[in-house]
């Protein structure tokens, strides 16, 4: 970068010179002298745009294999995709919001090596090695909002598993190889609204799972190896505005009378998603 700064201090007295040469002409100067200074004016402003160019881009590869933006919301963010990282690369800038790490190589998840990024909102693990969650001591990350851990080799999921980060609004544990779950498997996200635990292995929900989930408004439970749902499931949070629920071996038995009244109370609320689009459809069930 050194080099970089010391062309645009190099263009930024050239431009100047040529300010001070135009303004030492006057108006009765010849059409030809004028001609040749707004070509002279030109050309340097396309070079302080092409030095622009040129520290935009080496400011985003500061980090080989990671390229610096800002999203949608204009959150700072690091988008390494496929890079081949192990772990969190050296030399990321630290007010670094997002941070996307998907198609990696991490084969845990370390909640105090994210520690270092003060101001983090979102961090994307999505394909990645992990194999289990372990329990934060304590509010690690307290600002993490949104959490990405689709795609891993994750099978089970302890208490307390998010501690770690208790304002999680969204959390994607979609596509993993999840069998069980416990009451507390939640517990402290007292924020999630949104819970994709689609295309696990899940056969049981706990009865009690939903209970730390005051504010949970999107649920998906779709294809998994579900059988019955406990009586009372929903009682925490009767309604749930956005529930998948369908590819489930729901057993036709009178075990499922809770979930028979509870389609009926709320079968508006209940969607299957078929690619791109999504429609309410109690029958997918």
């Amino acid at each position: 970068m050194g080099s970089v700064q010391l062309s645009l201090k190099l263009l930024l007295r050239n431009k100047t010179e040529t300010l001070l040469r135009f303004s030492s002409f006057s108006s009765s100067s010849s059409p030809q002298t004028h001609r040749d200074l707004l070509s002279l004016r030109i050309s340097s402003n396309m070079q302080l745009f092409l030095l622009f160019l040129l520290i935009r881009e080496a400011v985003a590869s500061s980090v080989p294999g990671c390229r610096g933006d800002r999203d949608k919301d204009h959150r700072s963010r690091e988008n390494c995709t496929g890079a081949g990282f192990t772990d969190i690369p050296a030399g990321l800038e630290h007010k670094t919001q997002v941070l996307l790490f998907p198609y990696n190589l991490f084969s845990t998840l370390s909640w105090t090596s994210f520690q270092i990024f003060t101001e983090i909102y979102e961090i994307d693990l999505t394909a990645n090695k992990v194999p289990e969650v372990s329990p934060g001591s304590g509010p690690i990350l307290p600002g993490l909002s949104v959490l990405r851990l689709g795609s891993n080799r994750l099978t089970f999921l302890h208490d307390g598993s998010f501690t770690a980060c208790p304002a999680l609004i969204e959390l994607y544990l979609e596509n993993n190889s999840i069998t069980s779950l416990t009451d507390q498997t939640f517990s402290g996200l007292s924020k999630l609204e949104i819970l994709d635990l689609t295309s696990n292995h899940i056969s049981i929900l706990p009865g009690l799972m939903l209970h730390p989930l005051p504010a949970i408004e999107t649920l998906y439970l779709e294809t998994n190896q579900i059988k019955v749902m406990p009586d009372g499931w929903f009682s925490q949070k009767e309604e749930v505005p956005y529930l998948y629920l369908s590819e489930n071996p729901w057993a036709c038995s009178c075990s499922l009378g809770y979930l028979r009244r509870y389609l009926d109370d709320y079968e508006a609320n209940v969607y299957v998603r078929d690619g791109p689009i999504i429609r309410s459809d109690v029958d997918s069930v």
